[in-house]
């Protein structure tokens, strides 16, 4: 009888140990099952980021492929650009000489610096090209723009220079009031000389300035305006 016992304790504890182990079996390799997907995922992660690479170096090596023939082409380009930067440049002093007399000298210093740029062998197409289309827009700003600003001209020309208030009304008017609001002229484009104006446009041409300098709210003034030759 106590034989049989303690064959039958012996057998339970042998089915609990393979119990215990089947469990710890599973546990472990459920551990690894779970460590495997993390490692697999990772690996998954790293190719879609090796993937990603692999496009930029292929857009890197188009673009530059296209940026060495870009350079290619401008060193072609060159000898024929800079004959065009010397015309533009030409043209834009004539069109300065022959403008409204406003700014003239620090306008004519832009385009001696152009010139002398323009003899630099260090100053690259690129430069020169930037430097001229900056004093072009400059140019085309006048045109669109007006502007109050004090000057020293000599109105009576008799050699005496006085210090006076301009008006820029783009490119169509260029007037002078003396500091004194007394005496007010604009500048004759047909015969490239200061006209003096009647004392009736003085209160005009003061209200003008004042509405280009800022001081003063916009309105609509009656100005004389000098008649293009053959008008």
């Amino acid at each position: 009888m106590k034989k049989s016992v303690l064959n039958w304790v012996g057998q339970t504890l042998a089915v609990v140990a393979i119990s215990a182990a089947t469990v710890t079996a599973a546990m472990a390799q459920s551990s690894a099952d779970k460590e495997f997907a993390r490692e697999l995922k990772l690996v998954e992660g790293l190719k879609v980021y090796n993937k990603q690479l692999e496009d930029q170096l292929r857009a890197q090596g188009v673009a530059k492929r296209e940026i060495q023939s870009s350079i290619v082409q401008a060193r072609d380009l060159e000898p024929q650009v800079a004959p065009i930067l010397s015309k533009m440049l030409s043209a834009l002093e004539a069109f300065v000489k022959a403008d409204l007399p406003f700014h003239k000298d620090e306008r004519m210093k832009s385009i001696f610096r152009l010139k002398d740029l323009m003899k630099n062998p260090e100053a690259t197409t690129s430069s020169r090209y930037r430097s001229i289309m900056d004093i072009y827009n400059v140019e085309m700003e006048y045109g669109t723009t007006s502007e109050a600003f004090q000057d020293v001209l000599d109105v009576n020309g008799d050699g005496n220079e006085i210090t006076v208030d301009m008006l820029r009304v783009g490119r169509v008017a260029l007037y002078y009031q003396t500091t004194d609001q007394k005496n007010s002229g604009m500048w004759d484009a047909v015969n490239n000389t200061w006209k003096k104006l009647d004392s009736s446009t003085n209160r005009n041409i003061r209200k003008a300035i004042k509405v280009a300098a800022k001081t003063t709210a916009p309105e609509l003034l009656s100005l004389p305006i000098s008649a293009p030759e053959g008008a």
